[in-house]
């Protein structure tokens, strides 16, 4: 009885076990407790479905873990071929500037103009506007300066203006186009320039240096300026030969001077001054008073005399030679001279003299004349070293006698 008692109380439990789902949520902080054998049996199948659903999930999950994930896409560039433009036509311009502004001795305006373009330059088309510290004071065509039509590039063009420029001033010389004539650079059309003119009055000129008949050395003057020289104007002359001084002394001038070489004055030292042989002489002369001579760069003269006394027979020659070693610097040749005389008794017969430079074809022409005979030619810079030979030939039967002097 007691045994079927505890027999039917232990299937009950198991029924109720069977019918009844038990679950047991472990606490956070304690381990599940281990599953009875009661627990397993009656819930294998259970556990059994959950677990593979599990794994299934796991896989899935797992799957979409190890998938890649999408990565967004790089935009990629690519080249497209542009067209180039077709290249511009290069327009040839011409270019006007103002290079350089100065006054002659008249102290009239003169600028220097260029076309530094590619192209011409119509001259019909220009003008040249002229302002004075900052003030307009004239303006000018430039067909009026020149005769020629065009400008071409770089070719310059010299345009001495009617302005008179007197005292110190800003000058600025622009020129001018109408806006249909195209240029490569208008900004460069114009110069500014300081100048400064000389004030109206006198200006004394040692022009040159004579020998009087016995070989004494005389000075000419004369007056360049748009003034008359006063009667009565005092100048200090000093007088050097072959580097010494042998004469320095004041001048009272006796006579006016005529304005614009009017007339010309012929100076002589208190005492003589003869030139013999070879001799290099230097002049000065200076005045008293700063009105009396307005300019005075040119108040100096360098002169190399070369004396050859001569006697010729008749119908014979001589023949002289000579050399000149002229002073200025190589390249910076200022322009010169060689001034021939040959004198004889008056009265005497006629001579030809001919002349014959060392390596040059084109010699000077022979001359042929009485007493006194003058002979005036340019010198080139090549010739600065030449040797110079100087023919005097008699053509008639009377002996002649007399001086070669050469002056440069």
């Amino acid at each position: 009885m007691c045994k079927g008692a505890i027999f039917s109380f232990a299937f009950l439990i198991f029924f109720y076990g069977c019918t009844t789902k038990i679950s047991y949520e472990p606490s956070p902080s304690s381990s599940p407790p281990a599953p009875t054998s009661l627990s397993i049996i009656s819930n294998y199948e259970t556990l059994n479905d959950e677990r593979g659903e599990e794994t299934i999930q796991e896989e899935e999950t797992q799957g979409e873990a190890k998938r890649p994930e999408a990565v967004p896409e790089t935009p990629v560039l690519v080249s497209i071929p542009i067209e180039p433009e077709p290249p511009k036509e290069h327009r040839k311009l011409p270019d006007l500037t103002v290079t350089h502004l100065s006054l002659d001795q008249k102290r009239r305006l003169v600028a220097t103009l260029a076309n530094i373009g590619e192209a011409p330059f119509s001259v019909e088309n220009g003008e040249m506007s002229v302002r004075m510290d900052g003030k307009l004071e004239k303006e000018f065509y430039l067909k009026s300066f020149s005769a020629q039509t065009l400008l071409q590039p770089n070719e310059s063009m010299t345009v001495t203006t009617p302005l008179i420029i007197l005292g110190r001033h800003e000058i600025e010389a622009r020129i001018e186009t109408s806006k249909e004539m195209e240029e490569t650079n208008r900004k460069n059309n114009s110069l500014k320039k300081v100048l400064e003119g000389f004030p109206v009055g006198p200006d004394i000129v040692l022009k040159g240096l004579y020998l009087a008949e016995d070989l004494d050395l005389s000075l000419l003057l004369s007056n360049k300026g748009e003034v008359d020289l006063r009667k009565g104007a005092t100048f200090q002359i000093k007088i050097f030969l072959n580097g010494r001084k042998v004469s320095d002394f004041e001048h009272f001038n006796s006579e006016i001077l005529k304005a614009h070489s009017g007339n010309q004055y012929l100076l002589g030292p208190p005492y003589r001054i003869e030139i013999k042989g070879m001799a290099q002489v230097k002049a000065f002369v200076l005045p008293k008073l700063h009105s009396d001579d307005i300019r005075l760069e040119n108040n100096m003269i360098e002169r190399t005399f070369i004396v050859f006394p001569f006697q010729i027979g008749g119908q014979e020659k001589d023949e002289f030679s000579f050399k000149f070693s002229p002073s200025w610097p190589k390249g910076e040749y200022p322009g010169e001279k060689m001034m021939v005389e040959v004198r004889w008794e008056e009265g005497g017969s006629p001579l030809v003299i001919s002349f014959k430079e060392s390596g040059n074809i084109k010699n000077p022409p022979a001359v042929s004349g009485k007493s006194p005979l003058r002979i005036e030619f340019p010198i080139e810079e090549s010739q600065r070293e030449s040797r110079w030979r100087i023919s005097i030939s008699n053509m008639m039967k009377k002996k002649v006698e007399g001086h070669l002097i050469i002056q440069h």
